[in-house]
């Protein structure tokens, strides 16, 4: 009787468990130039509820607000130097991951803001590893001396 209690009991309550009616926001924040700006504090507010939930940027930029309950929220950035950054009107639904990316405007503060290096880029959404190669750079890349033109000085005859 027990064991049948117990079986019960596991079956009906680890699916809610396992079932969640959260949702995520994710993103990064840059500048004009597109370098981004780490640390910069994030908030997004649930509009229907007036709840809050902070997030900091990380050292690349990146953000990640985690585990928001379904709504529709308004993403902001305050960052100083910087017009403050808002974007209304964002649905987040059961286990979505929303990608909003934040490029702030310069403000008209007395602060100067001064990029001296550019962060590389990141595709936080795959683990895909990219270079680009300039043509200059295919020109000057040494070629094979294998092929229909070059038998002979390949050693080929």
């Amino acid at each position: 009787m027990r064991v049948r209690l117990l079986s019960f009991l596991l079956l009906t309550f680890v699916p809610a468990f396992a079932q969640s009616d959260r949702g995520t926001i994710t993103g990064t924040v840059a500048d004009p130039a597109g370098a981004v700006i780490a640390n910069a504090p994030v908030q997004a507010k649930n509009t229907e509820t007036g709840v809050v939930y902070m997030a900091q940027a990380s050292t690349t930029g990146n953000f990640t607000i985690a585990q928001l309950p379904v709504g529709t929220y308004e993403l902001s950035v305050t960052v100083p130097g910087f017009k403050k950054w808002i974007r209304p009107s964002l649905t987040v639904e059961v286990a979505q991951v929303l990608r909003v990316d934040a490029q702030l405007e310069v403000g008209s503060s007395t602060e100067s803001v001064t990029v001296t290096a550019e962060a590389p880029l990141l595709d936080t959404e795959t683990g895909d590893l990219r270079h680009s190669v300039t043509v200059e750079r295919l020109n000057d890349l040494p070629v094979l001396g294998i092929g229909a033109g070059q038998a002979g000085s390949a050693g080929i005859h």
